[in-house]
């Protein structure tokens, strides 16, 4: 009796060492794609806006190409840059 219940046990430490495994890989995988996906380019967007806030005109512009939120968020800020410049030049 007591052979299949340490096969069974066994078995039971396997499957929760793979699960783990697994859900650490899977953890880390959403981690990169949160970082290059979300935070990066947020961050981008987050340092121009501060050097714009500050008056520096020569910074560049940033478009992110695709059809999510940060891509969306970078054509607007674009656009408010070019309209802020605009503004800028006209009060001159």
């Amino acid at each position: 009796m007591a052979l299949p219940l340490k096969v069974a046990h066994d078995s039971y430490v396997t499957f929760l060492i793979i699960l783990v495994v697994v859900f650490a890989v899977v953890f880390v995988v959403l981690n990169l794609l949160l970082h290059f996906l979300v935070i990066t380019p947020v961050k981008r967007v987050s340092a121009i806006a501060e050097a714009v806030s500050l008056g520096d005109e020569s910074v560049e512009s940033f478009v992110k190409a695709g059809k999510d939120e940060i891509s969306t968020l970078s054509l607007a800020f674009n656009r408010m840059r070019e309209s802020l410049k605009h503004a800028m030049e006209m009060l001159k």
